[in-house]
């Protein structure tokens, strides 16, 4: 009995921080319209209320950056949780799962297809590079996890270019990338393409995501949180809740020092640079170390917030609150394509074409809107059925039969 109230308490646990990573990535991509790319100076600019400033600061410190590695961790751990039940069956389980990880991959370009913004299509190829790494130890999957979570590939590589420079050559290279004039033109796909025209640029620009991916650093950062959410499926933390609760509490702590202190170098960096007129945004080097304090500060906020409400939903009353997330999570496929759905119906042309009309702020309380109906639509849904319909049609495809959809 106290093994099937554990085994309940994971489902339910993980359930709902994936529900709850579900209306950051939400919120995250509402606030600017539901763009996927970068925006003409003038419209990002546009609105200069207190509503609009509030929430592009909360934007920027809690969301922004922060919940697609939140949605990463988890599917780092449900991708383990799949292979440990696939292996233990003995069905085939590299070929199996490859081919699972492959559908992942169709679905994700077909979504790419109509927005750009997909992750599904980042996920796919990551996915692939679980198989041979499974067989690594618990330790070094630790250590390359924190590594890549903290995007110290992309610093490695930033360093290399910046030794390597050679401002002659790089001259005759070619013209770097006029990030204003790819705003102008993916603003005019929003604003005044019909669908065919949307779907043949979102199509042309699958290298231009890969691009951002890598120049980033987000394709290092997605990788790493897959293997620590690989790592903590290894240590079965969200299968023992009880014997776990302190190590998270540890994570919890420490995650929350880390964020205080980056927090407070990043608004001393820019505090002095006000002050003194430094002249540090123009300044490579600041910047460069700058950024190594937000990408920290970024993935010890994730872990902030995984550990955080993972011991909230140790208390009953928080439980009321956040079990009821649980739903979403269940369906997460299901809801985060139909998050595109409501993006692309409510801002672009081929739907009401509000790009640049409504203020962010506007734009994160529809977004929190939607979500509680997702909220209740799924609820209603799995009183109905067992599975979300991309779910299921993910999961006969997987196995090659159609498996029960409505409830008997």
């Amino acid at each position: 009995m106290q093994q099937q109230n554990s085994l309940s308490h994971r489902i339910i646990t993980v359930d709902a921080l994936r529900g709850f990573a579900l209306l950051g990535i939400l919120l995250a991509h509402m606030i600017f319209w539901y763009t996927a790319g970068p925006l003409p100076g003038d419209i990002f600019n546009k609105y200069h209320d207190i509503g609009t400033g509030i929430i592009s600061i909360l934007n920027e410190l809690l969301i922004s950056g922060k919940f697609f590695a939140f949605f990463s961790f988890l599917f780092g751990l449900s991708f383990f949780l799949q292979m440990q039940s696939m292996e233990r069956r003995n069905d085939n389980f590299v070929v199996r799962y490859a081919w699972r990880i492959a559908l992942l991959g169709i679905i994700g370009l077909i979504h790419h297809a109509f927005w750009r913004g997909d992750i599904l299509s980042i996920y796919a190829p990551l996915g692939f590079l679980l198989l041979p790494m499974r067989k690594m130890s618990n330790r070094a999957i630790l250590i390359i996890g924190i590594l890549f979570a903290i995007n110290a590939p992309g610093k490695v590589i930033e360093v290399i270019k910046f030794l390597t420079a050679n401002p002659q050559t790089a001259a005759v290279a070619g013209k770097p990338v006029d990030f204003d004039a790819e705003g102008k033109a993916y603003y005019h796909i929003i604003s005044q393409a019909n669908l065919p025209a949307l779907l043949k640029d979102n199509w042309n620009n699958v290298s231009t995501k890969f691009r951002f991916q890598l120049d980033s650093g987000r394709i290092f950062i997605t990788f790493g949180f897959f293997l620590l959410g690989m790592y903590t499926g290894r240590k079965r933390w969200f299968e023992t809740p009880e014997e776990s609760r302190p190590v998270i509490k540890k994570i919890c702590r420490k995650s929350g020092w880390i964020i205080l202190l980056t927090l407070a170098i990043g608004l001393g960096i820019f505090g002095a640079n006000g002050l003194f007129k430094l002249g540090w945004e123009q300044n490579p080097i600041v910047g460069f170390i700058f950024s190594i304090f937000y990408d920290l500060h970024s993935a010890a906020l994730v872990c902030f917030y995984v550990s955080g409400l993972t011991l909230l939903m140790y208390r009953e009353r928080w439980q009321k609150v956040l079990y009821p997330l649980a739903s979403v999570g269940k369906l997460a496929l299901t809801c985060y394509l139909s998050q595109t759905l409501l993006g692309l119906a409510l801002f672009y042309h081929v739907g009401f074409g509000l790009v640049a009309q409504t203020p962010p702020w506007l734009n994160w309380l529809i977004g929190i809107a939607y979500f509680f109906l997702q909220v209740a639509v799924s609820k209603w849904w799995l009183t109905l059925f067992n599975y979300g319909p991309v779910e299921w049609l993910w999961r006969s495809a997987t196995f090659f039969r159609w498996f029960p959809f409505k409830k008997k």
